[in-house]
């Protein structure tokens, strides 16, 4: 039988199926929820083109939230460590108000 867990202290599960991202001076990782697919990017210039907070339709949809956190990088200095056959990717142009079209990358095996 499981040990009873106190209620009163509080319950921070821990996310995802990966444990072995990093972050160093000038670069950082991230990982998909499941842990298949592993990226390295830039935290500074020139591969780090900017970041910004948006809450146009477009980000809060994606996002499912009220506002998104964006970093722009480079495609030169974003380095696919694992995983890069099992990124998917989603494209509109539909909604962005400068007709340009928004891409969002997804692992295909936990979405």
């Amino acid at each position: 039988m499981a040990a009873a867990r106190d209620n009163f202290k509080p319950y921070i599960p821990v996310a995802g199926g990966a444990d072995d991202g990093w972050s160093k001076e000038g670069q950082a990782t991230a990982t998909c929820y499941c842990g298949a697919v592993q990226l390295a990017f830039p935290t500074q210039g020139p591969g780090l083109i900017g970041t910004f907070t948006c809450h146009c339709v477009d980000c809060r949809k994606i996002t499912a939230s009220m506002f998104a956190t964006n970093f722009i990088v480079a495609d030169t200095h974003i380095k696919h460590l694992r995983g890069q056959e099992t990124l998917k990717s989603f494209t509109q142009s539909k909604t962005i108000a400068s007709g340009k079209a928004m891409t969002n990358c997804f692992c295909s095996t936990c979405g």
